[in-house]
């Protein structure tokens, strides 16, 4: 459409998640879907691995994936086994949360005990 004006540079948004770098937005997504697999021991590693890095996303998505692995173990362990059936759902909330982490949006997992910090 001629005629129309361009928007200004300063409007102009760069992606979402852009701001998060590539290799900290790849090591969350690998810790949720390391929980998905591994259970507690992937996101366990994650965080020890991050522990030098400081404060950052995959430290934190890192966390929180260990948070929620732990959750389930421990219904499981409540529930005498019968909480075992959550685990086809922590699938399924493990990919969703590793979709955002690889997007540089951090996830928080719902219905989560948040052991650690």
């Amino acid at each position: 459409m001629a005629g129309l004006p361009s928007p200004p540079a300063a409007r102009v948004r760069a992606p979402h998640g852009s701001a998060v770098p590539a290799a900290e937005r790849s090591a969350a997504a690998a810790a949720h879907l390391l929980g998905a697999v591994t259970w507690v021991v992937g996101p366990l590693v994650m965080v020890i691995a991050t522990a030098k890095d400081g404060p950052s996303f995959s430290r934190a998505q890192a966390i929180e994936a260990l948070n929620f692995q732990l959750s389930l173990l421990i219904v499981t362990i409540v529930t005498l086994g019968i909480g075992g059936v959550l685990w086809a759902v922590a699938w399924i909330f493990s990919i969703v949360a590793a979709a955002n982490a690889a997007n540089g949006r951090p996830f928080r997992y719902p219905f989560t005990i948040r052991l650690i910090r």
